[in-house]
């Protein structure tokens, strides 16, 4: 066993103040980890209450690490059975631990070794912890220490349950549905009983025992919620101790509730009232959660209904606390428990929208459990009276904006906007209520549209008293929700004239009115209507607005812009406002979460507007330097202006040569592998690299010197790969001589690592070579001769031929390269073949010939043909002798295509689409390299026929027809008739 003194010192002076002992004493610990009898140790000492409290608590948080990381038997340097049999008996032996924090770590400790032991190793877990939980729920009488022990007992039982219900595994949901039965029977007892004390205590007006029987209910509410809802497969089927405990709840819930409601305000953040809430809100999250899980058994129970009805009624008693008075926000009152709002409002929109309640027509059964559920829907709590009530309260009390909103509406207006965006709907009662209102209109259109569109329609609402605003902001905010329900029986855009906002005094009612614009354009805004929309929106943007109005004005836009319908000729009058807006309010915004949304406004505006926006590109070029320089360090905002910068090259096309010089430092900062950002920008930045070379006519030396980047970031990874390809592509269409001039062995020699890394996926191999391909189209041979013989790439290709050690797949991918070589550079290539050894040339030309059957595209099977008919003009007896098995494949490729490719494309996939007017320059250039390809502009009969005479020239008439004479006659006279 460890020497016990040795780690108890070791302990304490990792619990010393000075930094030098604690490190010292954490490699100590670090190093005893993976030794023998180290955790029985560190159990000794938790037990030992002798000790000083922080030894305790520090053994046994080591103890719990431990167990986490070593306990598991397939664990590397796994705890040994025969410690572990030190430590399994005596775990439940200290559940009297008075110490809070050391009894938490404890429990925990004990619940996860139960989750790796149970059922197999340690089966009879359970049974012994809920004997001794039996045990003292009997003997705990009032002593403090055994409620101290209870409490340590159901918090470890409820940490045991919690593991048991996120296991997935059939054999283990079962062996969880079998224990369930038997822990209810002993847990709901103990949570019945310890009700009556509470209530004879609090009767009895004696405090003291008040917090530890809150504690016990709270505990056993814990357990009991999970074996409620997850211990039984049929919930019909549980057992008479569990019904009866859901039953109880509800009245239990609403009597707690009431003592809670009943503290003084100063009180609620006690230790009883903190408590107290956990339990109302823990009846809540257990009805939500069968709700979830038993959503048929839920509407059937019989106490769904005064359950549902309790929560109405805290709803409406709270209704008049969520207004005051929009120009006294500190007139608002608290709400009693805003999170128990929020469940009631969340049990009634699974209520009134729920796809298990929905009744398929195709289901005759009348008895059916789903058409029970929806008669007890329809008849007993969502009659439509209640319903058009569930509707006034929320437009009046719920959803409009509440004081709050509006105190930091002014004081914060940008973390406010952020807020308002996000989709934290079960932390916010509004919002939630927001959910429910919706569903209520969708579920119940012939009933609450008619309704909702008569309040609506009857005017101008003049906010004269504090309930006057709310009603108009109400409906304000239903018109704006349910436009998806509503737009049938609404003339939005009739509706917008006839309530003029511009000169409203209240900045709300102008912010709420860009809202509405902007839910209603993507449902119903016609095109003919736009203007007077993007007209309000652009007045409400103004820089003498709030700073706020101005934001919602420019999101709406945004909407209106981005949305199917838009039309940028009929936007284009309004052009020149939208960018002397967006530049306000970009000079007056401070969070970089709203100059993001401004900055994605532009670049979807520049995208939109294609050539439109070329009067203004200097104007919005201005804007990049600072807003790069306000992004400093956040990342995701760099981001957003590479994309705009992208768009503005993207929309000027040509133009955008004189941004060269000025766009190359961003691609750089953006590409720049050794900063720590480049995680983030790799991607936008070659996005941007690429677009701009894509629409260059010349290249600035800037644009040149990025060059120097691409050798690494071939080797970055496989997610940019394709991109800068591309880009090296782009480059060479542009000038080709001049970029191998200066850059041609660096970049082929980067190429050849790319296309010989055998680790690559394939798909990888072949894009590298694809831009090989584009290469040696665009370079003269003059300018790629010496690059190409100094980086190997010849070798590369030739020796994975010769070897033919890799798949087809593979290795075709060298072959069509050797063929297009063969073709567009055929006295280098008949150099470095005749400058190899007569075998490997010939066991070359033989593989090479072979490879043939394995190419589909047929583009590329007439290359292959031409380089074959091209390589036979040499003396070369490594290739010639191989002539008998070239004759088949120019046979074949003439009978399936003629002389020359008839149809073909001038469109690669990978060409960039026109950008709306604007077409791309690199378009042009693609096209003119794919129309004059070898593979079909050349007469395959013509190049043959030269090849023959001029093989014949120089190789002699005698040697030529002794070669000739080893071509099968048959085959022969097919070529013959061929080319005849």
């Amino acid at each position: 066993m460890h020497n016990k003194q040795a780690v108890i010192a070791t302990i304490e002076q990792a619990s010393s103040q000075d930094p030098t002992q604690v490190a010292q004493a954490e490699q100590s610990l670090g190093r005893w980890e993976t030794k023998p009898m180290f955790y029985a140790t560190l159990f000794d000492i938790f037990a030992d209450r002798l000790l000083p409290m922080q030894v305790r608590w520090l053994a046994i948080i080591n103890l719990k690490n431990g167990v986490e990381k070593y306990w598991k038997k397939t664990a590397q340097h796994a705890i040994q059975i025969e410690e572990k049999e030190l430590v399994r008996p005596r775990l439940l032996d200290v559940l009297d631990e008075e110490n809070p924090q050391i009894a938490v770590q404890y429990c925990v400790t004990i619940s996860r070794i139960a989750r790796w032991e149970f059922p197999r190793v340690w089966p009879e877990f359970i049974d012994v912890l809920m004997a001794r939980i039996k045990h003292i729920a009997v003997d705990s009488g009032s002593a403090a220490r055994g409620y101290v022990t209870e409490h340590n007992a159901l918090y470890t039982l409820h940490l045991f349950i919690k593991t048991l219900c996120q296991r997935t595994l059939a054999a283990e949901r079962q062996a969880f549905r079998r224990l369930t039965p038997m822990v209810f029977c002993i847990v709901a007892p103990i949570y019945a009983e310890r009700i009556r004390q509470f209530n004879e205590v609090l009767q009895a007006g004696n405090g003291s025992e008040l917090h530890a029987l809150l504690k016990s209910i709270r505990l056993c509410i814990k357990t009991l919620r999970r074996l409620l809802v997850f211990g039984y497969e049929k919930i019909e089927e549980a057992d008479p101790a569990a019904q009866e405990f859901y039953m109880a709840t509800a009245g239990h819930q609403a009597a707690f509730y009431k003592l809670f409601a009943d503290l003084p305000a100063e009180h609620r953040d006690s230790a009883d009232g903190l408590v107290l809430r956990k339990i109302v809100l823990l009846y809540g999250k257990l009805y939500l959660e069968f709700q979830k899980y038993h959503a048929l058994r839920f509407i059937t129970m019989s106490c769904v209904k005064p359950m549902l009805a309790w929560y109405w009624a805290q709803i409406q008693s709270e209704a008049p606390k969520m207004i005051s008075s929009p120009t006294d926000p500190d007139s608002a009152q608290e709400l009693t428990l805003e999170p128990l709002l929020i469940q009631g409002l969340e049990l009634y929109k699974n209520v009134v929208k729920n796809f298990f309640y929905v009744i398929d027509e195709g289901v005759e059964d009348k008895d059916s459990a789903v058409k029970r559920c929806r008669q007890v829907i329809d008849n007993d709590i969502l009659v439509p009276a209640f319903i058009t009530q569930m509707a006034v309260t929320l437009i009046n009390f719920y959803i409009p904006l509440k004081a709050k909103d509006l105190e930091k509406w002014e004081d914060d207006p940008e973390a406010w906007l952020v807020e308002e965006d996000s989709d934290y709907w079960a932390f916010d009662v509004r919002r939630s209520a927001e959910r429910l209102f919706v569903d209520i209109v969708d579920q119940n259109r012939s009933l609450m549209v008619p309704e909702l569109v008569n309040m609506l329609q009857q005017g101008v609402i003049v906010a004269k008293t504090d309930a006057a605003f709310y009603q108009r902001e109400g409906l304000y905010s239903a018109l704006g929700l349910c436009a998806n329900q509503i737009y049938d029986g609404m003339d939005f855009c009739q509706w917008l004239k006839e309530h003029p906002v511009i000169d409203s005094p209240m900045g709300v009612v102008k912010w709420r009115i860009a809202w509405l614009i902007g839910k209603w354009v993507p449902v119903k805004l016609p095109v003919e209507e736009r203007g007077y929309a993007y007209s309000v929106l652009l007045q409400l943007a103004q820089r003498g607005e709030p700073l706020i109005v101005r934001m919602e004005a420019l999101g709406s836009l945004l909407l209106c812009v981005d949305d199917w319908d838009f039309n940028a000729e009929q936007f284009a009058p309004y052009l020149e406002a939208s960018i002397e807006s967006i530049t306000s309010v970009l000079g007056d915004v401070n969070m970089a979460e709203s100059r993001m949304r401004i900055v994605n406004f532009l670049s979807t505006l520049v995208c939109r507007m294609q050539r439109e926006i070329v009067p203004f590109a200097e104007n919005i070029v201005k804007l990049i330097p600072p807003l790069w320089q306000s992004a400093a360090h956040e990342n995701l905002y760099q981001t957003t202006i590479l994309s705009l910068v992208t768009k503005l090259v993207e929309a000027l096309g040509a133009q955008s040569v004189v941004l060269q010089q000025f766009i190359a430092p961003l691609v750089q900062h953006s590409i720049d592998l050794n900063d720590p950002a480049h995680v983030y920008l790799i991607e936008d930045g070659l996005e941007l690299w690429l677009a701009l070379v894509r629409n260059a006519s010349a290249l600035d030396p800037s644009i040149m010197a990025l060059l120097q980047n691409i050798p690494s970031i071939l080797q970055y990874g496989t997610e940019t790969l394709r991109r800068i390809l591309k880009i090296i592509e782009s480059y060479v269409l542009i000038d080709g001589a001049g970029i191998f001039a200066e850059s041609g062995l660096m970049l082929l020699c980067a190429l050849n690592d790319l296309v010989s890394d055998n680790k690559l996926a394939a798909r990888a191999i072949a894009a590298g070579y694809t831009t090989l391909h584009v290469i040696v189209q665009c370079v003269p041979m003059e300018a790629c001769a010496q690059p190409l013989t100094q980086s190997n790439l010849l070798w590369t290709a030739f020796t994975r031929i010769v070897d033919k050690r890799e798949t087809a797949q593979l290795l075709i991918y060298h072959a069509v390269f050797m063929s297009r070589l063969a073709v567009h550079y055929p006295a280098l290539f008949g150099e470095f073949l005749a400058s190899q050894d007569a075998s490997l040339s010939s066991t070359f030309t033989e593989n090479w010939i072979d490879l043939y059957d394995d190419v589909g595209q047929i583009t590329q099977r007439r290359l292959y043909a031409i380089s074959l008919a091209v390589a036979i003009a040499t003396t070369n007896d490594g290739i010639l002798k191989n002539l008998p098995l070239m004759v088949p494949i120019w046979n074949d490729i003439i009978s399936d295509t003629g002389s020359s490719l008839v149809y073909f494309s001038d469109v690669d996939d990978d060409m960039p689409e026109g950008y709306g007017e604007v077409m791309v320059a690199e378009n042009q250039r693609r096209q003119k390299m794919l129309s004059s390809d070898p593979a079909h502009k050349f007469d395959i009969k013509e190049v043959l026929a030269q090849s023959m005479a001029e093989c014949e020239r120089l190789n002699g008439p005698e040697r030529f027809q002794a070669i000739i004479a080893q071509i099968d006659v048959v085959d022969l006279e097919d070529l013959k008739n061929q080319l005849s």
